[in-house]
């Protein structure tokens, strides 16, 4: 357990149990919908085309359909939309590498009169169409989660890296991991909590580390 560091909201150490239960329940159920959510990873093995278009609203955080459209900020839709043309099936074995490098690297331009701007898919959403399609087998890593990570393993931590090969050979590992010591099998359990645990600002650097052991 000295390898992560369970904090709560005023950065006090808690045990593992009382962390997961604190940050999973300040998850935003209203932005990412649970009933979308649950309909969605029980019908992966049959996705059609619009359920592409679902996951994409639900992970860019689209409530109205004045934003589900070309050139409106942190929405990928024309990625989406490629999602829905192709829909692609869930990966196996080394496919999964594959798979995320693809997704990831796709390119879309946001256009307004006055500039153009290229975007990446990026590898949070890549993971977060990886995540549907498995099932939810393979968690999503995104902003939040790698700074969560950061978080519980400290600064001396090797380096939370935003790649392909970081979320498949540590990631994907450490989470497991941490689900053991917060002693449950409920692995969106732990997406939600860590989501919650990086989104919020803290002022964890002000708290006195606990003493590192001999």
């Amino acid at each position: 357990m000295d390898k992560f560091r369970f904090q709560s909201l005023d950065g006090r150490d808690i045990a593992p149990q009382e962390w997961l239960r604190l940050w999973a329940e300040l998850y935003p159920e209203k932005t990412y919908d649970r009933a979308a959510y649950a309909e969605l990873i029980a019908s992966h093995k049959n996705l059609v085309a619009n359920d592409f278009v679902r996951i994409g609203k639900w992970k860019d955080g689209v409530s109205t359909e004045s934003r589900w459209k070309a050139n409106v900020a942190s929405v990928a839709y024309r990625i989406w939309i490629q999602a829905a043309s192709e829909m692609p099936k869930c990966p196996e074995g080394k496919g999964v590498a594959d798979f995320l490098d693809d997704w990831a690297n796709r390119k879309y331009t946001d256009e307004w009169p006055s500039r153009s701007v290229e975007k990446r898919f990026g590898l949070s959403r890549a993971t977060t169409l990886l995540h549907f399609l498995s099932g939810g087998s393979f968690p999503i890593f995104d902003s939040r989660v790698r700074t969560a990570l950061a978080r519980l393993l400290g600064p001396s931590s090797t380096r939370v890296e935003n790649t392909v090969c970081w979320y498949l050979d540590s990631y994907c590992s450490l989470l497991a991991e941490l689900a053991t010591l917060c002693g449950t099998e409920d692995f969106r359990a732990m997406d939600k909590a860590l989501f919650s645990y990086g989104a919020k600002k803290l002022d964890l650097a002000k708290q006195p580390r606990r003493p590192l052991p001999t």
